[in-house]
């Protein structure tokens, strides 16, 4: 009798075992059921939301190349944000002569990518050229001449604020004389210095402007060269718009007292702190994720696309580091200024539109 009765407890237990084991296993497997179809639809969904799968796009810097802390480092800024929002695959290159960009745009309109961003101003004759030859892909060129049913011109409005850098120059000018250092003497880098004196000019005619042609976009050592012949003359308030070569101003502004900078094209305040007064800034992260963006939803325009002051394609830093010393009553009188370009009561020369 004891050992049935054991036995029977023994049959006892393993029953509650059993039940015990089958309430609380359905449990955990149904939560993670549960929660298994929610998290794969979430990540389906997120990965259906990149609109630019699929798509191929390639930047060709100028002739300064990546690390210029200038526009092609902005527009690959552009580019790796319109990766990442949209999905799209993304690729540079950087030809080391003019000689290399036919066989450059050729090589990536030959591996599917569908639109090429180049941002020197020396693309033009390759643009139209390469563009005739592969017409399904569309060709963007940076304030260049080039035609062709599927090219589109980002042209930005360097004169805009190549006349604010000016006017600020002439407003912190200590010795009446201000400089201006180009890269080589083309279209662009005229237009960029015929606005900047003009804008000097506009806030006093007696500013005396100096300009210095570097040559190259790629020579930081005559950049420093430049910036220190023209502080020897006088020159207190120096704008470059070299590329590279502009690296050479910043460390030359490092070794002279009360002597000042104007950077372009991307922010470069940071670069010497309180002695870059601020940068005439070409929003290229804006315009090649906004020519990204066009490919993508069909709205893609050949032709001239304008980014200016008005659109915000253009403009100056918010002055980080030098909003105490430049003072308010500058400021203000900048804003007015902006206000006028704008507004069409101030007229700035666009040597483009006398080309």
């Amino acid at each position: 009798m004891k050992k049935m009765i054991a036995i029977l407890l023994t049959l006892a237990l393993a029953l509650s075992m059993a039940a015990c084991a089958s309430n609380s296993t359905p449990a955990s497997t149904t939560a993670a059921a549960a929660a298994d179809p929610a998290a794969d639809s979430a990540e389906t969904t997120e990965a259906a939301a990149k609109p630019g799968e699929g798509y191929k796009v390639a930047l060709i810097a100028s002739s300064s190349g990546l690390g210029d802390r200038s526009f092609n480092d902005a527009a690959w800024e552009g580019f790796n944000n319109a990766q990442n929002d949209l999905g799209v695959e993304i690729k540079v290159v950087e030809p080391k002569d003019v000689a290399d960009y036919v066989s450059s745009a050729s090589a990536l309109a030959e591996a599917d990518y569908q639109m090429i961003f180049a941002t020197g101003s020396d693309w033009g004759d390759t643009i139209t050229e390469v563009s005739a030859l592969y017409p399904d892909v569309k060709f963007v060129g940076l304030n260049v001449n080039a035609t062709g049913d599927n090219v589109a011109i980002a042209r930005t409005a360097d004169h805009q604020i190549g006349f604010l850098a000016g006017a600020l120059a002439a407003m912190m000018t200590q010795t009446g004389t201000v400089g201006y250092i180009g890269g080589k003497e083309n279209a662009s880098q005229v237009r960029f210095n015929t606005a900047y004196v003009e804008g000097a000019k506009y806030v006093s005619d007696s500013t005396n402007v100096l300009t210095a042609w570097a040559g190259a976009f790629n020579d930081p050592a005559k950049g420093k060269e430049y910036t220190l012949e023209l502080a020897n003359q006088g020159a207190d308030v120096i704008f470059h718009t070299a590329g590279q070569t502009g690296n050479g101003l910043f460390e030359a502004i490092q070794e002279l007292d009360n002597v000042y900078a104007i950077g372009v094209d991307s922010n470069q305040d940071y670069i010497v702190e309180g002695k870059v007064l601020t940068t005439a800034e070409k929003h290229l992260q804006v315009i090649a994720y906004d020519m990204i963006e066009k490919l993508i939803n069909g709205t893609f325009t050949a032709g001239v696309n304008l980014y200016d002051l008005a659109n915000d394609g253009v403009g100056l830093t918010d002055m980080e580091f030098t909003k105490d010393l430049i003072g308010a009553e500058r400021l203000a009188k900048l804003d007015e200024i902006k206000a006028g370009i704008i507004d069409g009561s101030i007229h700035v020369t666009d040597t483009f539109e006398q080309n």
